[in-house]
């Protein structure tokens, strides 16, 4: 039985074993709701406008419209779902368009269910979940980029910004960072908010890449 305040969630994926699976993974949830599905990426909007999913889970790669297009048309609708772009890791460089294209999390297609379940819950409250492993291969694949940003950039940033991203960079939620480094969750939010602001980066996942790139995180 789903409770009334449900995450609820739109599978976008050309593939219907992947939506049929994906969506097994959520039945035995109580608090996750799959309310719709859809097999390629111009079907998207219409099923965000008709079911107003709290997350859709964005494969990147579809027959018609990928994933990357289907995330940027989403990115400028009024309110926005939260958007987990799912992929098999092959497709490394689509990672990162995606989460420069606005998606706030992204999720390789291989993990266990928890982790779906994780990620969904994390992305809705605000969060990100992904792992330091994930993060590497992302930068291990995207050669040109990696010069890493202008260290005036990352010397802008305090003492206490630095701890913050790096805790920021492992995937840990602010409550996380806030027991970790012993501060209050308002603190981190405020670090968070002028560490993206110094770095040039919209979201999590953008300033978690380039505290790996400048070598902040290894």
């Amino acid at each position: 039985m789903t409770g009334t305040n449900a995450i609820t969630v739109l599978i976008a994926d050309d593939d219907p074993f992947v939506r049929r699976g994906v969506s097994d993974i959520f039945a035995a949830t109580t608090d996750i709701a799959v309310v719709a599905d859809v097999d390629d990426g111009d079907r998207v909007p219409a099923a965000v406008h008709a079911y107003r999913p709290h997350v859709v889970l964005m494969d990147l790669k579809m027959r018609r419209v990928g994933g990357l297009d289907a995330t940027r048309h989403l990115m400028t609708l009024q309110h926005p779902p939260r958007v987990i772009a799912m992929t098999a890791m092959d497709v490394d460089d689509l990672v990162l368009q995606a989460v420069s294209a606005g998606a706030h999390s992204f999720l390789s297609k291989d993990e266990p269910p928890e982790t779906f379940h994780q990620s969904v819950r994390a992305v809705a409250a605000g969060n990100t979940l992904f792992s330091q492993e994930s993060l590497r291969r992302i930068v291990a694949a995207n050669r040109a980029p990696a010069a890493g940003p202008d260290p005036a950039v990352l010397a802008a940033l305090s003492a206490r910004e630095r701890d913050v991203l790096k805790s920021l960079a492992s995937g840990a939620s602010n409550a996380d960072i806030a027991g970790e480094l012993f501060l209050s969750e308002t603190t981190v939010k405020t670090h968070i908010s002028a560490v993206f602001t110094k770095l040039g980066t919209r979201n999590r996942v953008e300033a978690a890449l380039t505290a790996f790139r400048a070598g902040l995180v290894t």
